[in-house]
C-alpha cells in the first residue's frame, strides 16, 4: 500500500458512482464533478445544478462553480467537455501556485483528461494503490454505515429463509410456495424488495441451486429443489450513505445429498479458522493458505495445492478467501495469495467456498472489521445449513 503523505490529488468523477471522488470530495452527486486536493486542502467545482446542495453539504475547504471555471466556453473553444474540464483543472492548479507540482490521480483517470493535462505542463502521477489506501482503514462512521446495510441484509436473508421454510416440497422435489413453483427469480426478487424497503438497492443478488452453485458468480435461474444447496449471497449498496455490506449463506431445504453435508462442515471449518486469524498485522496471503489447507485436508481441491500451470480450476476451492467492502463492493485489501497485510479499520469479507460442478456448492460469508488484537464481526445472521 502506497502511504498518504500529502501528495496532491485530482479525482473527475460522479461521485454517486465514483467511490474515489466521494470519499475525496464527501459529496454525493450524479454527474462529474471535480475534487482537488492541493497542499492539504479540499476544492470541489460543481455545476450550477449542484452548487446550492454543495454548499449546505460539501465538507470541501472551497467550493467552485463551474461558471467561474470557464468551463462552458472552454467546452465551446475546445469542442469537448472532457478537454474543457481538464483545461480549467490546469487554470485552477495555476491559480493555486501548483502547477509545477505532481498531482496523483486514480488507475482509471480517463485518458481525455490525461492528455490535455499533461499537453499544458502538468506532471500527473496515476497511483491506484494510494487512492485504495485513502479508503481502507474505515472510520467509525464508515463502519456504522456498514452495518446499517449489514442490518438491511439480514432482515432480507431472513425473509428468504422465511420463504423456504413455508415452502412444501412437491412429488418431483421441487419447491412449491404459495401455489407456484418457487424459482431462484422469484426467492431473490423476495430479497431485492426486502432490501429496497430498507432504503438498499441490490445488484446482482445470488439465488443459485444445485449445480448452478457451483459457479461462484451464477445469479441462479430456474427451480428450486429439496435435498439440493442453495446459495444466497447479498450484497447492496445503502442508498443514502453509498456503503455496501456482503454476506453470504448456504441452506438446503430437507435431507442434503450427495455429501453436501461434509461440504458445508468443511467450508465452515475454514471459515472459523480464517476469523481466528484476522487481525491487524497478519498477511492476508496466510489467511488464504490456511483456508486452503483445511479444505484440502478435507479432500477438496484448492487453487493453491491442485491448479495446474495454465489451466483453470472448475472445483474445490478456487477464489480468494475475501475482499475489502466500503463504498465498492470489491475493494483493497484482497484476503488471497495477493501479498496484503492487515491494518486497522480494514473491512473485509471472509467467504471460503467449495464447488462440485456435479453437485453444487457451499460458501459462507462473513463481514469483520480488522482490529488491532483481532476482529469484530459485523455479521450476527446464523449459520444453519438446514431449513
Amino acid at each position: 500500500m502506497n502511504k498518504d503523505e500529502g501528495q496532491n490529488l485530482l479525482v473527475i468523477g460522479a461521485p454517486e458512482h465514483d467511490a474515489d471522488a466521494y470519499h475525496l470530495s464527501g459529496f454525493l452527486a450524479p454527474d462529474a464533478v471535480i475534487c482537488l486536493r492541493i497542499g492539504g486542502k479540499k476544492y470541489l467545482a460543481v455545476s450550477s445544478l449542484e452548487y446550492g446542495r454543495a454548499e449546505k453539504e460539501a465538507p470541501v475547504d472551497q467550493l467552485l462553480s463551474y461558471e467561474e471555471l470557464g468551463i462552458i466556453r472552454l467546452s465551446r473553444e475546445l469542442k469537448s467537455g472532457a478537454r474543457a474540464y481538464a483545461a480549467a483543472v490546469a487554470n485552477l492548479l495555476e491559480k493555486l501556485g501548483a502547477s509545477n507540482s505532481p498531482i496523483v490521480v486514480p488507475a482509471d483517470f480517463g485518458v481525455v483528461y490525461a492528455d490535455e493535462l499533461r499537453a499544458r505542463g502538468v506532471t500527473l502521477t496515476p497511483d491506484g494503490n494510494l487512492f485504495d489506501g485513502l479508503r481502507r482503514s474505515k472510520t467509525e462512521g464508515e463502519i456504522s454505515h456498514i452495518e446499517k446495510t449489514q442490518d438491511a441484509v439480514e432482515a432480507a436473508c431472513a425473509h428468504a429463509v422465511d420463504v423456504l421454510k413455508e415452502s412444501e416440497i412437491g412429488d418431483d422435489g421441487t419447491l412449491q410456495w404459495r401455489g407456484e413453483t418457487l424459482t431462484s427469480e422469484l426467492l431473490r426478487a423476495e430479497i431485492d424488495v426486502e432490501l429496497l424497503r430498507r432504503g438498499c438497492a441490490a445488484d446482482g443478488t445470488i439465488v443459485a441451486g444445485g449445480p448452478q452453485g457451483a459457479d461462484p458468480h451464477e445469479r441462479g435461474h430456474g427451480p428450486l429443489k429439496a435435498g439440493e444447496s442453495i446459495i444466497i449471497d447479498i450484497f447492496p449498496v445503502d442508498l443514502s450513505t453509498r456503503y455496501y455490506s456482503d454476506m453470504t449463506r448456504t441452506f438446503v431445504k430437507g435431507e442434503p445429498k450427495d455429501g453436501l453435508q461434509k461440504m458445508y462442515d468443511a467450508v465452515l471449518e475454514s471459515q472459523e479458522a480464517a476469523l481466528s486469524m484476522i487481525k491487524a498485522g497478519v498477511n492476508g496471503r496466510d489467511i488464504h493458505r490456511k483456508v486452503s489447507e483445511i479444505l484440502h485436508q478435507a479432500g477438496y481441491k484448492t487453487s493453491v495445492h491442485d491448479q495446474e500451470e495454465g489451466k483453470p480450476l472448475t472445483e474445490g476451492f478456487f477464489h480468494g478467501t475475501g475482499h475489502g467492502v466500503g463504498l465498492e463492493i470489491h475493494e483493497a485489501p484482497r484476503v488471497s495469495m495477493a501479498d496484503e497485510e492487515l491494518i486497522p479499520g480494514d473491512v473485509v469479507s471472509v467467504e471460503p467456498g467449495v464447488y462440485d460442478p456435479e453437485v453444487g456448492g457451499v460458501r459462507i460469508e462473513d463481514l469483520v472489521v480488522v482490529t488491532e488484537d483481532g476482529c469484530r464481526n459485523l455479521t450476527k445472521y446464523p449459520k444453519e445449513f438446514r431449513v
